[in-house]
């Protein structure tokens, strides 16, 4: 893939009506496919609904707009702002995606691109060519306008005008101005041999750059090659259609060639290489082991093409390292890469991890050891997660607690509570331990609230425990799913019938449908007021929370059983995700008025133990 820099900027202002003028010079282009604003997520659910709310406009579940312009026709900057993508997708072919001050827009199936991920660009400037790559028909633009705060979501730049509600509750309206974009009439250079979006390393040099030029209308009056840096409009030209260059040496390095033609105008089209010869830089390190749950934070830096992958092997005892956590960016990029991930051993257990870090030139750090030598005394074993990824691992010693797995974890600002099913408690990430007396009785732990005062555990019998062991309120429920603390220390139970028992402002009922339960609940930041959702999929509210409901999705689309709910904002500006046993999950609302901590951990399936979030 190729990079160029053309500047040419419009003059235009932007007007009220909106944003964004079209990618490319043609006023009246024949659109193929229009946005579907019901569900535009690439999802057929056998309804498609235009702007205008005529229906059967193929296809079911587009996220943009296709216009059908021929091969090679210059695609344009919408509106001013920072690319930060162009590359190549087996779906969009190439494609370019940029960062407006109001909205995001992409533009997919072209034959060549001119920017490069951070660049800034003008209204107007050049950004493709546009073409038929990818998952394509024919020759066209498919132009993609995506919100800010949600960027996931696809919004229809023709904005709504059928009856009734618009469908897409995401749609931001008319986002086009009147005035059209500037045509692209300077010369265009054409390179070959080195290619951008290539990390060369481990690859060996670049070859050579060569580049042929094409006439934009005005004829061509030569050119001027510089590495790094512009040759100037008074640059000594070549007077030549064709040229070639060799890429200076390891680092990142941009060729300028201005382009001149017989109109007096000329241009700085800029490629970019990067040539990354030198291995990131990694760490690892560990928490304190004070449970069997040991914390290992990674790290890994590479100043020129970026980290491009991490991966985690774990040996137990005198054992080869087998593979156990790997991860890998969408994208690559220059500096820091860090996270941290979980490792559950068992107790007495010493285990050896090895981290290590590559970078998108595929050059390897070296690799880092660490030991990590579980507790004798811990009370949490492995998981079957763990058991499944790391093979058999060695016997829990005599004496050692039977543990079912975990129940639930509860991430927070200062670290995450864990529960498992023996009613044991754990805090992870932080220093200090949190003590947990067994309770007398003997039903199976279900969840853990933490009021003011403290964790409390809520067991299947209804009753509670605090991590002393003594015995708390008790809930009238049959099969209590979820135990809820307010802000003022109040608590409340919800059980799978719906059921809620009690709370400061009296019990209620949840109705729900036949042969269906409620599988999870949280309650809004500061209120007694919450949402529930059951295991069909539907959301629920309770405690007069039912504004939030008209800013709900009423259909999910997720494949498999729900299984948990996070809640933040407010029952009249509600936010949330909903998760299922896959691990795949559906927002609602802004991301922005959820807590970090909504993010910190896993969540565990209550059955299995394993992780699924």
């Amino acid at each position: 893939m190729l990079a160029a820099i053309v500047t040419v900027v419009s003059t235009q202002p932007v007007l009220a009506a909106g944003n964004l003028t079209l990618p490319f010079a043609d006023p009246h282009p024949r659109i193929t496919s229009w946005t579907d604003h019901h569900y535009p997520d690439r999802q057929d659910d056998g309804t498609m609904i235009r702007f205008d709310g005529a229906s059967g406009y193929a296809y079911d579940g587009h996220r943009g707009t296709d216009f059908a312009v021929p091969s090679n026709t210059p695609v344009l900057a919408a509106d001013d702002g920072t690319v930060i993508y162009s590359e190549w997708s087996d779906s969009g072919g190439w494609g370019v995606v940029i960062d407006h001050a109001y909205d995001r827009t992409a533009y997919f199936h072209n034959n060549q691109l001119f920017v490069y991920p951070g660049q800034h660009v003008s209204r107007g400037q050049l950004i493709a060519l546009s073409g038929s790559t990818g998952n394509s028909t024919g020759p066209h633009v498919h132009f993609e306008v995506r919100d800010l705060l949600t960027p996931w979501h696809s919004v229809d730049p023709y904005g709504w005008t059928g009856p009734g509600k618009d469908p897409w509750r995401w749609d931001l309206g008319n986002l086009w101005t009147s005035n059209p974009p500037v045509p692209f009439l300077l010369p265009l250079a054409f390179p070959a041999g080195a290619r951008w979006n290539h990390w060369y390393g481990m690859d060996g040099p670049p070859p050579p750059v060569s580049w042929h030029l094409r006439d934009g209308g005005h004829g061509l009056a030569g050119f001027a090659a510089r590495w790094d840096a512009d040759p100037g409009m008074a640059a000594r030209r070549t007077l030549a259609t064709s040229g070639s260059a060799a890429v200076p040496g390891p680092g990142a390095h941009t060729l300028h060639l201005r382009v001149f033609d017989r109109a007096g105008t000329s241009a700085d089209i800029t490629y970019l290489y990067l040539y990354d010869v030198e291995p990131p830089s990694s760490a690892l390190r560990l928490d304190p082991a004070t449970s069997a749950a040991v914390t290992l934070h990674w790290s890994g830096n590479d100043g020129l093409s970026g980290v491009n992958g991490m991966a985690v092997e774990v040996a137990a005892g005198s054992a080869a390292f087998r593979p156990w956590v790997s991860q890998m960016p969408d994208q690559p990029s220059a500096g820091a890469s860090r996270g941290a991930v979980r490792f559950l051993g068992d107790p007495g257990a010493t285990y050896q991890l090895r981290l290590t870090v590559n970078d998108a030139a595929r050059n390897p750090a070296p690799p880092v050891v660490v030991t990590a030598t579980i507790p004798a005394a811990a009370a949490m074993p492995a998981t079957a997660a763990d058991h499944a990824l790391l093979g058999a691992l060695p016997a829990a010693p005599g004496g050692a607690a039977a543990i079912m797995g975990v129940r639930q974890e509860h991430p927070s600002a200062d670290g995450a509570l864990l529960l498992g099913t023996d009613a044991s408690l754990h805090r992870l990430g932080v220093a200090a331990s949190t003590p947990s007396v067994s309770p007398t009785s003997m039903a199976a732990a279900v969840d853990v609230a933490t009021p003011p005062s403290g964790p409390l555990r809520l067991l299947a019998d209804g009753t509670t425990w605090d991590s002393a062991g003594t015995a708390g309120p008790r809930f009238s429920v049959k099969t209590p799913v979820r135990l809820l603390a307010a802000g003022d220390g109040s608590l409340m139970v919800i059980d799978a019938a719906g059921v809620i028992s009690p709370s400061s402002s009296g019990g209620g009922r949840i109705s729900l449908s036949t042969g269906v339960a409620v599988v999870d609940a949280a309650l809004f930041p500061g209120s007694h007021l919450g949402l529930a959702l059951d295991s069909a999929g539907a959301v629920h509210a309770f405690g007069a929370a039912d504004a939030a409901l008209s800013a709900i999705t009423p259909g999910w689309t997720l494949p498999g059983r729900p299984v948990a709910i996070a809640v933040g904002g407010t029952p009249q500006a509600p936010a949330g995700i909903v998760t299922d046993a896959s691990g795949d999950w559906q927002a609602f609302g802004s991301m922005l008025l959820l807590p970090d901590a909504t993010f910190g951990g896993p969540l565990f399936d209550s059955t299995t133990g394993l992780p699924v979030r």
